[in-house]
């Protein structure tokens, strides 16, 4: 039931026209593969095109174990996320929102040298809604049709972490993940006079990884970062009876970013990535497969500008991602993703809170891909930390 309903909501947003409802998704792409990749990262990242490690202090990360290592006090920081995308498919059009609270972290310095650090995050993103409308021909005539197809839910990631500081240059960590999700499947049928026809199936998702970072500082001005992370399978628990339980392998992740303080007020930064999804290829090839993934990004962060004393950071990023799952099938190409952002900082409560919030403007896919997308996304984080 689960492929079929899947199989039927692609139809729908490929088919869906002006005159259809919009879908309620981040991404077409939400109902490919295993769904749309959400990086797990925070306003200042995103407003930095998405540097995800190598900032040249203690912050927040669900990338790098050792991020935390050095925070001074117990701080808790959660990033709420809204988007918007509109996508083409030939003469075919939709569109949709969404909202979702991407981090919720933590961290706690222990004994000088420790930090723990805990961690939610998004992982992958299968939320999406479409209504298409049609008519059929019955014994009684032509009647309305009207299909409404529904996916709700995604896999996120929990993240618990130790980091040390072996010296005041060199901080390593370690954490284990633990991968968890639901999605719910539903399609439904109106026919003109007729009661409604409804189908539903629900999949649970778990899994388990592990992760190792360090961050390392030569000297003052330079900071140098790098992750890995993976293990594992994710194990799909299909409740309908006539669908087979599915299990992927997690991809192997490999991240690396540095930092340089190019003057008193500015900061450039740059991170890639690496992820090993084409092991899952073989599981999910009758949704378009999946390859190995790359991607890049670039930013920098001026916080010279002051207001009563106060600082507040102004960042610029660009960010270039390949995208692991196919829209169509083996004869369209991969798509990829770019994207500008822009973003700012500031000090609330005397130091005690810290408010950042990001823009982004990007597109998806192109013609090979079989689809072109563009989308707005923003970020918004709030850093409380105890006193």
């Amino acid at each position: 039931m689960s492929r079929t309903f899947r199989r039927a909501a692609l139809a729908a947003l490929a088919l869906a026209a002006a005159h259809a409802g919009g879908a309620s998704a981040q991404s077409v792409l939400a109902p490919r593969g295993l769904g749309y990749p959400i990086e797990p990262l925070e306003a200042r990242a995103r407003g930095m095109g998405g540097v995800a490690l190598g900032l040249p202090e203690p912050s927040f990360s669900l990338v790098n174990p050792a991020g935390a290592v050095g925070i001074l006090a117990t701080a808790v920081s959660i990033t709420f996320q809204p988007d918007a995308f509109d996508a083409t498919a030939g003469n075919e059009a939709t569109d949709g929102t969404t909202a979702r609270f991407p981090t919720v972290q933590a961290a706690f310095p222990v004994r000088g040298r420790f930090a723990v650090s805990l961690g939610y995050g998004s992982f992958l993103d299968q939320n999406f809604r479409v209504t298409r409308s049609d008519s059929m021909t019955l014994s009684t005539g032509r009647v309305a049709v009207q299909d409404r197809f529904r996916s709700q839910g995604g896999i996120a990631r929990f993240r618990g972490g130790l980091g040390y500081q072996v010296n005041p240059r060199l901080a390593v960590g370690v954490a284990v993940d633990a991968f968890t999700g639901a999605v719910r499947d539903t399609s439904l049928r109106f026919i003109s006079g007729l009661t409604p026809a409804q189908s539903a199936s629900t999949v649970t998702y778990t899994g388990v990884g592990a992760a190792a970072g360090a961050r390392w500082s030569p000297i003052p001005a330079l900071t140098v970062a790098g992750a890995v992370a993976g293990g594992g399978e994710l194990t799909a628990d299909v409740d309908d009876e006539t669908a087979e339980d599915r299990t992927y392998s997690l991809p192997l992740t490999v991240d690396a970013g540095a930092s340089a303080r190019v003057s008193r007020h500015t900061v450039l930064a740059a991170s890639g990535r690496w992820a090993g999804w084409s092991a899952a290829g073989d599981d999910i090839v009758n949704r378009g497969g999946a390859r190995d993934a790359v991607n890049a990004s670039a930013g920098l962060e001026y916080d010279g500008l002051t207001i009563l004393g106060q600082p507040f950071p102004l960042r610029l990023g660009a960010r270039m991602a390949q995208l692991p799952f196919r829209w169509l099938d083996e004869d369209s190409a991969f798509p990829d993703e770019r994207a500008v952002s822009a973003g700012i900082g500031a000090r609330l409560a005397r130091g005690g809170a810290l408010f950042d919030a990001s823009i982004e403007r990007g597109t998806r896919g192109g013609d090979d891909a079989g689809f072109e997308e563009s989308f707005w996304r923003g970020s918004v984080s709030i850093t409380v930390f105890a006193r």
